[in-house]
């Protein structure tokens, strides 16, 4: 019942931080409406006015900076208990049904896939749990983590510059296939796409090129349009 930040007592709803920490975050107030990043002046950013990436918004609650939302990802990623989960995931919800209050809210939502060797390293893909929660908070709506594999295993994309992020992610997503399932299965996963609004769950969103590669596939594959939700967006230091 201590706050994970500044250990001071907190109250319902939240989780593991108190009001102030809460409103201490690094909220992004003013967004690209298509790539998500902060941007003031709530127009598309000059990337995408150039290049629009695949997937049609990316709404995500904060800013990934250093000193208190990196912790609490961190924790994330390393502990699938974690009661930074539900906390993050709740503000994140209430910023998604704000974004939609005046547009229809997709109906499936996918969480961005690990490779199988991450997975056994690991122990659990952080994204998953991050989906459980949100649609706790965003009923009804489906969760599909069986429909799409990663392919490859690679090097850590923090390792990785903006330009070899997105010529590595190339091919890296698959949907699930006769050689992973059965046919009738793969058939299903298929009309499962066919026409839906489908969104990808991720921690961190950098560069868009996970997001993007993934959301190529799916639309490619049938979906309607594809959106991104994460917890967090970097800025133009990337």
């Amino acid at each position: 019942s201590l706050c994970c930040l500044c250990r001071d007592v907190i109250c319902s709803p939240h989780y593991c931080l108190c009001q102030q920490c809460v409103k201490n975050l690094p909220w992004i107030k003013h967004r690209c409406p298509q790539c998500g990043i902060g941007f003031q002046s709530n127009q598309l950013c000059p990337q995408c006015q150039r290049s629009p990436p695949p997937f049609r918004r990316c709404v995500a609650a904060f800013e990934y900076q250093h000193g208190s939302i990196d912790q609490l990802i961190m924790a994330i990623k390393t502990n699938p208990s974690c009661p930074e989960i539900k906390q993050l995931s709740l503000l994140l919800a209430n910023v998604i049904e704000d974004t939609y209050k005046h547009s229809v809210m997709p109906e499936m939502i996918i969480p961005v896939p690990l490779h199988w060797r991450a997975m056994l390293k690991r122990g659990f893909n952080q994204t998953d749990g991050i989906a459980l929660a949100l649609a706790q908070y965003l009923t009804p709506i489906e969760i599909c983590n069986n429909l799409c594999i990663r392919q490859f295993h690679s090097t850590p994309q923090h390792l990785k510059t903006k330009k070899q992020r997105f010529k590595g992610m190339q091919n890296v997503f698959a949907i699930m296939s006769e050689g992973e399932t059965s046919s009738e299965k793969n058939s299903g996963a298929l009309r499962a796409l066919e026409g839906k609004t489908v969104a990808i769950i991720d921690d961190v969103v950098t560069t868009g090129a996970t997001s993007g590669a993934l959301a190529t596939v799916l639309i490619n594959s049938g979906a309607k349009y594809v959106d991104v939700w994460a917890l967090a967006r970097t800025g133009w230091h990337i």
